[in-house]
């Protein structure tokens, strides 16, 4: 979909309706999807999904295929398992604090002001004072 969004482009008939101009070819490039499927992919997508056992599966195209599979489920299955040591836990039990710190509100929070800060704040509220006193001026 491609709208023309630009507020400064003026149509020349007010009465003409607006259409949604859509390019005649498109680059292949640009699909989502593929074009053509490898049909060894949705044989490896249903076994993944349950749908066919790995007998039916296992050709000697798709057999890397399903080995990486499985090694990947292996890893998986070890990292489920895992579990943080005891006194890993106990240690970051420890490193918090006992009673949870309150968050402020913005207007009771603390401002600190270093001199630089201080010092940008001040020319710009010149500045602005200046602009605003042109500003008057010109108007008179």
């Amino acid at each position: 979909m491609l709208d023309n969004l630009d507020p400064t482009e003026r149509r020349s008939d007010v009465s003409t309706p607006k259409t949604r101009e859509t390019p005649v070819a498109r680059p292949l490039s640009d699909r989502e999807v593929p074009l053509s499927g490898d049909p060894r992919t949705a044989t490896i997508h249903a076994w993944l999904d349950g749908e066919l056992a790995e007998s039916e599966v296992r050709t000697r195209a798709t057999a890397r295929d399903v080995d990486f599979w499985q090694r990947i489920e292996k890893e998986v299955e070890v990292r489920r398992e895992m579990q943080t040591p005891v006194h890993v836990f106990r240690q970051i039990m420890e490193a918090l604090p006992e009673e949870a710190p309150l968050a402020l509100p913005w207007y009771k929070r603390t401002v600190t002001v270093t001199p630089m800060v201080a010092m940008a704040a001040a020319a710009g509220a010149v500045a602005v004072g200046m602009a605003i006193g042109a500003a008057i001026s010109k108007g008179r």
